[in-house]
């Protein structure tokens, strides 16, 4: 035996099979060499795209119902050079990605299910939405059915069922019949085609498939899917009837998985399902499912129980439940005819008493279709998938209007809430009032009187500051607090929108206008600079803003602060004016004062008349001191005034917020993304139903 070679020698023989190349040029000519290579290559991939097709063109050719004789039938074709392989690549009729083409009977409604699949891919499944589109690239498709075996012992009662049906009493018992029991030893499920046994069949860690040369399969076009029925481990009781109608139409496969023996699920949808159960316990497990599945026309079920062979009037089909079964019965009926044809009339006689035609009946069905138009099991499909996606919009749309239902706050909790606010505004108001008052007539504000201004000038600020921080709607600030908690409570509110942001941007602006207004930008000032020393300290930093400014940078309640900021606004523009019109008003009455008194004085010396200097010099220093007072008492009654017509406007102001998001918040409305999801899904539907309707 030769040495075997390594990839690259091979390669390098391949090539000098072909065309000769000298081993020096081979060496100088190396871009020769892998052009040759690479067209070796595509010649060896045509090739094997030509066996691949001419294979596929031969199960085709199977499933269409050609030379399905065991004599005429079609041999496999197989290329030179070529090895027989079990994972070669059949297109399956009911195959998602199968190409094929689509009748113009059934364009119209092909192009709108793909359509229905863009609009309501979250509406509908897409699984069994894929299938119904697979199933319409064909005049004559194939169906496939489920059998789902229920309990401990359905998968084995599912796979005699199988056996039961496609078997051919007139022939012998062939070995397929004996590989349908034990190929399910793995836990991978079957699935049943037409076909010889020797067929190249393709190779899946999903499912086992086999093909079995049964009429049955041939003459209705059905494919037979035998598997476990999967419910996740949810309690019977508990099983909803759309979800376990899914879990029937579309079954979960297990799949091996690398990841330390572990198994995974696949979703595999068929058209329609048969639940297989078998004896008492099976019967008990049945019964614990929903009954819709006895309504459905998709879904049918097989309780396989011992029936007794009855000679009288009623036949065994008349006394029995309508989906009773008996599969020991008919396969035992089976082997008596394969033994000897004398016991035909016993074979009979088990076979319809075993109630298995009366099942194969009720499975092909709705297999023939009216006056040569579409399938009538792709049609129930259809419907099926039409009514489930429409009942899933409508069920999104009413949880959402549920939801917001719920998180909406009720009437009656804002009208309790209105009352609060009407009563806390009356209070405040009256706060205002009292507090006021009793600052006015108060020892602080007394300081302030037009006879003190000579020496306690500058405790104008002082007690002007202190009115305001003490007796400026101190207490309605704190019920204020209160009540934006209950407000925050019910839901009606954020933190930042109880902030009032629009009147802290009112009183903001109306402070940085007063600012401009009086800066004069033909006089410079120098700008503090600060180091990043400074701007690391950050405690220190807030202290000297509050110093300069009086304002605390980091205060940040979750409540309106339009009395806050009204109070600090007043605080840095109305109290600072109010002093400067005092010393200016000071200033004014000592210099009237000063200058009567000079005046007297130079009379006196000039005329020696010192009463009439007197005189003068009293004149202008009672002038000076009533003027004082007159316009001093004005300008403490005009700041008073401005005080609470400013705290009318505020609480005016907060009241009117928390009314609005009494009114307005906690209040949600369906998107309009949602909405114009809901309208094109239904508006998909509907095309399909129209549509489905024009086909006959």
């Amino acid at each position: 035996m030769p040495p075997r070679l390594t990839a690259p020698l091979r390669g390098l023989r391949g090539v000098s099979e072909s065309e000769y190349v000298c081993p020096s040029c081979m060496l100088r000519n190396v871009h020769r060499i892998r052009t040759l290579v690479v067209r070796r290559q595509i010649q060896e991939t045509r090739c094997a795209t030509l066996s691949r097709s001419f294979s596929a063109v031969h199960s085709e050719r199977i499933l269409s119902g050609q030379n399905f004789s065991r004599k005429g039938r079609i041999p496999t074709i197989i290329t030179p050079h070529k090895r027989r392989s079990s994972n070669v690549s059949l297109a399956s009729a009911t195959a998602i990605n199968a190409p094929s083409t689509v009748p113009a009977a059934y364009r119209d409604l092909h192009q709108r299910l793909h359509h229905l699949q863009e609009e309501a891919g979250s509406y509908v499944d897409l699984s069994r939405l894929q299938l119904a589109a697979r199933s319409l690239e064909s005049n004559d498709p194939v169906v496939r059915v489920a059998f789902l075996g229920l309990g401990a012992k359905g998968t084995l009662a599912a796979r005699k069922l199988a056996r039961a049906i496609l078997s051919d009493a007139l022939g012998p018992k062939e070995q397929w019949e004996e590989e349908l029991i034990e190929f399910g030893r793995d836990g991978r499920s079957l699935l049943l085609k037409y076909g010889e046994p020797d067929d190249v069949v393709p190779h899946s860690v999903l499912v086992h498939e086999m093909r079995i040369p049964s009429q049955f399969l041939k003459r209705n076009r059905i494919e037979i899917l035998v598997t476990t029925l999967n419910i996740s481990g949810t309690p019977a009781n508990h099983i909803n009837d759309v979800d376990f109608e899914e879990a029937l139409l579309v079954p979960s496969l297990t799949t091996p998985s690398s990841n330390g023996g572990r198994v995974g699920f696949v979703r595999y949808p068929v058209h329609k399902a048969v639940l297989v159960a078998d004896g008492i316990m099976g019967a008990i497990e049945y019964g614990r499912l929903p009954r819709s599945i006895d309504h459905s026309a998709l879904i049918n079920s097989a309780l396989s129980l011992p029936l007794r062979i009855t000679s009288g009037n009623n036949s065994v089909e008349e006394e029995a439940i309508g989906n009773v079964v008996d599969i020991d019965l008919a396969l035992h009926a089976l082997d008596l005819f394969r033994a000897s044809n004398a016991n035909g009339a016993r074979y009979s006689e088990e076979w319809q008493a075993s109630r298995i035609p009366v099942l194969s009946d009720r499975i092909t069905a709705s297999q023939v279709s009216s006056g040569g138009g579409m399938n009538t099991a792709i049609r129930s499909l259809l419907d099926s998938i039409l009514l489930k996606a429409s009942a899933c919009v409508d069920q999104s749309e009413s949880e959402q209007i549920k939801a917001i239902e719920n998180a909406t706050v009720p009437d009656t909790k804002r009208r309790e809430l209105m009352q609060v606010i009407s009563a806390w505004s009356e209070d405040a108001h009256r706060d205002l009032q009292t507090n006021l008052n009793t600052a006015v007539t108060s020892p602080v504000w007394r300081r302030t009187a037009w006879w003190r201004l000579i020496w306690r000038i500058d405790d104008v600020s002082v007690s002007a500051g202190d009115v305001l921080q003490l007796s400026w709607l101190t207490e309605a600030e704190q019920s204020l607090a209160f009540l934006s908690g209950r407000i925050a409570e019910a839901g009606l509110a954020t933190p930042d929108e109880l902030k009032d942001q629009d009147a802290s941007a009112r009183v903001f602006e109306s402070d940085i206008a007063a600012t401009a207004s009086s800066w004069d930008p033909s006089e410079p000032k120098k700008a503090q600079i600060l180091n990043m020393t400074d701007l690391l300290q950050t405690h220190s930093l807030v202290a000297r803003v509050k110093h300069q400014s009086g304002i605390n940078a980091v205060f940040d309640p979750p409540w309106p602060q339009a009395i806050h900021l009204s109070r600090q606004q007043l605080l840095h523009t109305v109290v600072p004016d109010l002093h400067r019109k005092a010393q200016g008003l000071l200033v004014s009455t000592l210099s009237t004062a000063g200058g009567a008194t000079a005046l007297g004085l130079w009379l006196s010396i000039a005329t020696t008349d010192i009463y009439g200097g007197g005189a003068v010099a009293a004149l202008g220093l009672v002038w000076g001191l009533r003027r004082l007072q007159k316009i001093w008492g004005k300008e403490r009654d005009g700041f008073v005034n401005s005080l609470r017509e400013d705290g009318r406007k505020v609480l005016a102001a907060v009241e009117s917020h928390l009314r609005k998001l009494v009114d307005q918040g906690g209040r949600e409305d369906v998107s309009p993304e949602d909405r114009e999801s809901w309208c094109k899904a239904r508006s998909a539907i509907m095309n399909c139903r129209e549509a489905l309707e024009k086909i006959k």
